[in-house]
């Protein structure tokens, strides 16, 4: 199964589409993501199916 958003892709939640976050590891279909401009906080773990992509303006 090949994984949806690629490392360094920004995202948003689905419950919250106003979170951003960027995609720093796809590890056994986990993702591990940290706020969008944010500074070395821990990591967030989501599967595929919480995230939704950001379009490019």
């Amino acid at each position: 199964m090949e994984n949806k958003h690629i490392v360094g892709s920004v995202v948003s939640l689905l419950t919250d589409p106003r979170k951003r976050l960027t995609v720093k590891k796809y590890l056994k279909r986990i993702y591990y993501c940290e706020e969008f401009g944010g500074n070395d906080e821990k990591m967030l773990a989501f599967f595929e199916r919480e995230l939704i992509p950001v379009p490019v303006n």
